[in-house]
């Protein structure tokens, strides 16, 4: 028993791990926007690669629906419907903190 409950927190911290990883690399990505660092460096490409060495093809699938679910809050913006986004962090909202709400971390 005691060997399946160390497993579980193994995993656990693996998935906390990677998912991470995935967020920090967005937000890197976001901070390189605002400070107008070149697009598809090659330090940027490497480290995407390298997460998805590590994390496989779900690293690509979650950063899509990570997209995927900014994309939908900014279209309930634009069509005047309140978010949970909008609700919790209110007009003061950057991006930073819109992408840690939206990304919560297991």
């Amino acid at each position: 028993m005691d060997r399946e409950l160390t497993e579980i927190l193994d995993e656990h911290a693996r998935v906390r791990g990677d998912a991470q990883a995935i967020r920090d690399f967005l937000l890197q990505v976001l901070a390189d926007n605002r400070d107008g660092v070149e697009k598809f460096s090659d330090e940027a490409l490497e480290r995407a690669a390298e997460i998805i060495e590590q994390v496989g093809p779900g690293a690509f699938y979650w950063m899509t629906d990570i997209a995927a679910q900014m994309v939908v809050l900014s279209e309930a913006t634009l069509r005047g419907f309140s978010t949970n986004v909008s609700v919790e962090l209110g007009a003061s909202a950057d991006a930073d903190s819109i992408v840690d709400l939206v990304v919560r971390l297991p």
